[in-house]
């Protein structure tokens, strides 16, 4: 299911991050083979910066091992390096520099983005697009820092729509079919390394196969934006 109720009651585009609390970092489910299945067939879904050398790529890596054998102890993963590692779990995954640059992207499920356009730029270049972001990308360098310093990692949702899918292209569905998209994002910092890892885990549900609860809270949102928001979020 969605993660549409963690989200907020209208729409907004501040950060709303919180303490992940005694939620996993990194997060199996039901779908687990799925999920892996799509990112086996994907294409076009890695890439790199040249900041991201050997020996990040490296450390990156090993914290990620750390977190799964801790939160998985009975679960065997095998994997060398960020590429391989990305294959094995169900989150895509985005490192991010203390100098303000995205270096690295294990993307199989974007969101209505194009991964390759994404690496290399600043926090803001990324998130420029969105109406109403401009108050925060004054202080970009502050959320670069929050995400490298979460030595705690902590947790936000955001969601959207799109059409002619379900996770990805590889599932198409009719093109007049509305799917709805969650993301719950976590971020865990290296800070001692100045690395910022970013996992987001996709959720979707074909809008009509959504309960009267939803469509409600849906109603409120799409309500509660500007008409700029309107054209961007969901091209009204």
């Amino acid at each position: 299911m969605i993660d549409w109720k963690q989200y907020g009651p209208i729409y907004t585009v501040a950060p709303g991050i919180k303490k992940l609390g005694n939620l996993p970092i990194i997060e199996f489910d039901d779908q687990e083979e799925r999920y892996l299945n799509l990112k086996k067939i994907s294409s076009n879904n890695i890439y790199y910066d040249s900041l991201f050398k050997k020996h990040i790529n490296q450390k990156v890596t090993k914290k990620i091992e750390e977190i799964l054998n801790l939160e998985y102890p009975n679960k065997f993963f095998n994997f060398k390096n960020f590429n391989e590692m990305g294959f094995k779990i169900q989150e895509d995954i985005a490192i991010f520099h203390r100098s303000n640059k995205l270096i690295a992207l294990h993307v199989s499920f974007p969101s209505t983005w194009i991964p390759k356009e994404k690496i290399g730029m600043t926090f803001s270049a990324i998130h420029q697009p969105v109406p109403g972001m401009k108050k925060f990308l004054v202080n970009q360098q502050k959320y670069v820092d929050m995400m490298v310093n979460a030595e705690k990692p902590i947790i936000r949702y955001v969601w959207g729509e799109h059409f002619g899918y379900l996770l990805s292209p590889l599932e198409p569905i009719k093109e007049s079919v509305k799917v709805i998209h969650t993301e719950r994002q976590t971020f865990v910092g290296m800070s001692k390394d100045d690395l910022g890892i970013f996992l987001i885990k996709k959720k979707v549900i074909p809008f009509l196969e959504t309960d009267s609860e939803f469509q409600i809270w849906y109603a409120n949102q799409i309500k509660s934006m500007s008409d700029e928001q309107k054209r961007y979020k969901i091209g009204n």
